[in-house]
């Protein structure tokens, strides 16, 4: 398999070459062919130096550069797009702070060649955990996800993780329209209501090595964390939610 990791990044110094360092490693030993796409979303610290620095010595580095700010989800969605015009046969997601392990990724890419279309890194099925995480963040993290999994429905108990790998015919076939964090939820909900299998594999979740946090545990995320729960619920009923590509 050709498998492209898209790495949404915003102030990132310190954390991006030891990443990427080790998704490289990661994949020496590995049957699929691994490349590499960093979106820097606006970074104003060293993280784009860095990223020049790797691509002189790292040819499965691509590099798209935001002028400003735009948020993780305007960072996805490049970030998907570039993928998807080079070809790969899936793409994976992962956070540019190190909470997410390199070594899990194998994990995610064989359920990927057993035959899942979205495989999920969850900290909530067996094997799954979450390691340094403030008790106060788990927390909500848990409850959210049930409340999620309760009023769609589905067999899916890590509904918001970042960590995924996604077929690029899903991508390709769902539109995703949301602006914020919620754009995680989108998009497992729109692949379940179009057919596509998903399957969850255990990870572990770390803290961030450098820097500060960009997740804000605000009202306004939670409430639009409920509003999208209520759309889901009737993109689950409608089945509705794949978009061919030349229509998007």
């Amino acid at each position: 398999m050709n498998i492209t990791v898209v790495l949404p990044a915003y102030n990132e110094a310190g954390n991006i070459t030891p990443l990427l360092t080790e998704l490289v490693r990661t994949s020496e030993a590995a049957a699929w062919t691994l490349r590499i796409i960093v979106v820097d979303d606006g970074s104003v610290d060293g993280t784009r130096a860095e990223l020049e620095g790797l691509r002189a010595r790292m040819p499965a580095l691509s590099v798209v550069m935001h002028p400003s700010n735009l948020g993780l989800a305007r960072a996805l969605k490049t970030g998907i797009a570039a993928a998807c015009r080079d070809g790969c046969d899936a793409a994976v997601f992962m956070d540019c702070d190190l909470s997410h392990r390199p070594s899990d990724l194998p994990t995610l890419v064989a359920a990927l060649q057993a035959g899942a279309d979205v495989v999920l890194g969850s900290r909530f099925v067996p094997g799954g955990r979450m390691v340094g995480v403030p008790a106060w963040r788990a927390a909500i993290s848990r409850a959210g996800n049930l409340f999620g999994r309760v009023v769609l429905a589905l067999p899916v108990r890590d509904l918001t993780t970042g960590y995924r790998a996604i077929r690029r015919n899903v991508l390709e076939s769902i539109a995703l329209g949301e602006d914020g964090f919620t754009i995680q939820l989108e998009a497992v909900v729109k692949a379940a209501a179009a057919g596509f299998q998903i399957a969850e594999v255990p990870i572990t979740l770390g803290t961030r090595r450098h820097g500060e946090s960009h997740m804000r545990y605000t009202f306004d995320l939670l409430a639009n964390y409920f509003r999208l729960l209520m759309q889901c619920r009737r993109w689950m009923r409608d089945g509705r939610t794949a978009v061919p590509v030349g229509q998007r």
